[in-house]
């Protein structure tokens, strides 16, 4: 018995062995391989991911302009001077001189001076604005103070209140009613001597002009 059971154990114990020996690596750990980043990708990229790019210049700033933009909900107050194009959608409390350009938002207040070349309000300007080329104010727009420009575009439902001064280079409003005064003044004279002539010229048709021009004629 003890021989028949070394035998089974010897036999069985091979093939065990031999089980281990031919089944499949299915439980195998994989091996390890490092990855290799990609060119042009952001640091720590590994292979597989999306490659990150670099925003150019072209894509923030058009033309080469220097644009600032302050956002809803930011306020900001000081000197502004070394920016082209001023975009404002929260409060601003400045004093802007030297830009290209000044946009307020609807949601945008200013409260300051401003000396531009052209400039767009939708929200709220509070103060002096000088626009030496076209001012634009739109339906929601409301302007308080003073205001010179060059070109004025005011659509309907804006509101203005203050000073209106156009710029050199437009039609003053004074000039145009002193001349239309001289105007009605001279016209008013040249009436008045067409008159006084009338009155000192001989009535054609009086009873005695017309007996006397019968007599002579018989």
């Amino acid at each position: 018995m003890r021989a028949r059971e070394e035998i089974a154990t010897r036999k069985y114990g091979q093939d065990t062995e031999e089980e281990r020996t031919n089944a499949p690596s299915t439980g195998r750990a994989a091996s390890y391989q490092p990855s290799v980043a990609r060119s042009g990708g952001y640091p720590g990229s590994y292979s597989g991911s999306s490659s990150y790019t670099a925003p150019q210049a072209s894509d923030v700033y058009s033309g080469g302009d220097r644009t600032l933009t302050i956002g809803r909900g930011i306020n900001m107050s000081g000197e502004i001077d070394a920016c082209d194009h001023l975009m404002v959608e929260g409060t601003v409390e400045a004093a802007l001189k030297g830009a290209k350009l000044l946009e307020i938002a609807e949601s945008g207040t200013f409260y300051g001076t401003v000396e531009i070349e052209e400039a767009t309000i939708a929200g709220r300007f509070e103060g002096d604005i000088t626009v030496n080329g076209r001012l634009t104010i739109k339906s929601s727009g409301v302007i308080t103070g003073s205001v010179a420009y060059r070109e004025l575009a005011v659509e309907s439902g804006a509101v203005i209140d203050g000073r209106m001064t156009p710029l050199k280079g437009t039609v003053d409003p004074k000039s145009v009613d002193r001349y239309r005064a001289g105007s009605d003044a001279s016209a008013m004279a040249k009436a008045k001597e067409t008159v006084s002539k009338k009155d000192n010229r001989e009535p054609a048709n009086t009873e005695s002009g017309l007996f006397s021009k019968a007599h002579t004629s018989y």
